[in-house]
This record gives C-alpha cells, sequence and structure tokens, in this order.
C-alpha cells in the first residue's frame, strides 16, 4: 500500500518466541538472538506470546497475562516466570486488564492503552488455545479444538471487535488465514473477529508458508506498505522458534 499522505505512522509487532529466554544456559543464544531480532524493526508496540520480558527491548512498559495458564507445568519447568501473552510499548500502559474477560480462560490475554505517535491506542494481547490444548497435555479432559471455539465464542461477546476506532487485537492465533484444513474452525474464527480487519492474511512477501502470529484492527487504521517477517529459520550459531513473526506499519485513516 501506498504509504503517502498518512501520518504518524505506528509499527506493531508480535512473534511467538517459543520460550527463548536470556539466562538459560540452553536457551542463552536463542534468546540474545530473538531479543536482537525484536529490537530491529524499533516497533512502537510489541505482543510476544510463550515468552518472557527479558527477551524485548528493554523491560519497563511490559504487561502480561499471567504466569498460571492452567497447566500444571506453567508453573514448575522451563516455563516458570513466562508468560503466554505479553505486551509492550514505548510508552506506559494505562486501564491495563490482565484478564480481558472472565469468560476467556486465564492467562492467555491483556489488553492495555498506551500513548503512540498516533495517538492513544488500545491493545490487546492474546494467545488462542491450539487445536490440542488441555487434549494431549493439561487437564486431558477436552475434545480437539473444543478449548479454541469456546475462546472464540467468548472472544465473540466482547467489545473489542466493534469498538470505535484505534484498538489492535494481535497474538498467536492458533489458525492460518485463509483457511488450510477443512477440520479447523475458520468460520468461528471469522464470526469472531467480525468487525476487525487482518492485517496479516494470505502469503506474505518472503514468509515460508501462512502463518499463525496476525495482527487485527479497527476501520480507522490502514496499514502501510508490505508485512515485515521475524524468520523463523536459523542455524546451529543462531537458533530460532519454529515460528515466524510479523509486523507492520499504520496510520489513521
Amino acid at each position: 500500500m501506498n504509504s503517502r499522505n498518512h501520518s504518524p505512522r505506528l509499527r506493531i509487532g508480535t512473534w511467538n518466541t517459543d520460550w527463548a529466554k536470556l539466562g538459560r544456559v540452553r536457551r542463552t543464544v536463542q534468546g540474545e538472538h530473538i531479543r536482537e531480532a525484536l529490537a530491529g524493526p524499533d516497533c512502537d508496540v510489541l505482543c510476544v506470546t510463550e515468552g518472557f520480558t527479558d527477551i524485548l527491548p528493554n523491560e519497563r512498559n511490559t504487561i502480561d497475562g499471567g504466569s498460571d495458564w492452567g497447566y500444571n507445568y506453567s508453573v514448575t519447568s522451563v516455563q516458570h516466570g513466562g508468560s503466554k501473552v505479553l505486551l509492550w510499548s514505548k510508552q506506559p500502559w494505562r486501564d491495563v486488564k490482565c484478564t480481558v474477560s472472565e469468560e476467556l480462560p486465564r492467562g492467555r490475554s491483556v489488553a492495555g492503552i498506551t500513548e503512540t505517535p498516533a495517538g492513544p491506542l488500545t491493545v490487546v494481547g492474546v494467545c488462542i488455545p491450539w487445536e490440542f490444548d488441555h487434549v494431549r497435555y493439561g487437564r486431558g479432559d477436552a475434545k480437539k479444538w473444543q478449548e479454541h471455539k469456546a475462546w472464540l465464542a467468548a472472544f465473540e461477546r466482547l467489545p473489542y471487535r466493534h469498538a470505535a476506532g484505534k484498538t489492535i487485537v494481535l497474538g498467536d492465533f492458533n489458525q492460518r488465514i485463509p483457511q488450510q484444513r477443512k477440520e479447523t474452525p475458520y468460520a468461528e474464527l471469522a464470526r469472531a473477529f467480525t468487525g476487525l480487519e487482518f492485517a496479516t492474511c494470505g502469503r506474505l512477501k518472503g514468509a515460508p508458508e501462512l502463518g499463525c502470529s496476525h495482527i487485527t484492527h479497527t476501520t480507522d487504521l490502514i496499514r502501510l506498505e508490505e508485512v515485515g517477517i521475524w524468520h523463523q529459520l536459523g542455524s546451529q550459531e543462531k537458533p530460532m522458534p519454529d515460528h515466524f513473526g510479523v509486523w507492520a506499519d499504520f496510520a489513521i485513516r
């Protein structure tokens, strides 16, 4: 998209960093590399899913959904101290909601308002349950896609999808857009996010495949130019997560 005549711009990014962390011996190289990569585009707002605060550009102005997301291992193993979803901004947050709604599973969402070059912005970070949530692990009492569908049904009742303006909802949606597999509850996802526009759907330039990390926004925001990619492919010296991240520039229409 042509970026002329749209100013000021704000840069938003999201990446599932697969629990990469500084300070843990087996993850130090990966954590340092991802921290450097996250800082590279100079985003105004970042959403990191399955991550730790120490890989963010700095640990100030960070809010999170908490370290307890209903799995026993969330407080006892390598993920201890991490969060399913974190939001970071260059500016402080206000009106923070660590639990966006009591209807949503704990630990998987966080919301707040922060100042940006385009003015105050409401940001909602999410990590939607994957298809096997509490099927293979956790409680072990759910059917495939059950937790995912329940999350979407609860989010559908929230006001963010019909916000008046300057609202971003982003994070790990655990679905590719457009639909790749017939079994995925794509119709439920589309219905839950009615009223918001996807900036990251389809095959993105430079991406190896369709991704699960997405940025959605209210219609008063317009995406500028191509979506940027944080690649998941690394090397023995610079290992990376098995997800790729996305970032994009926006302005007020």
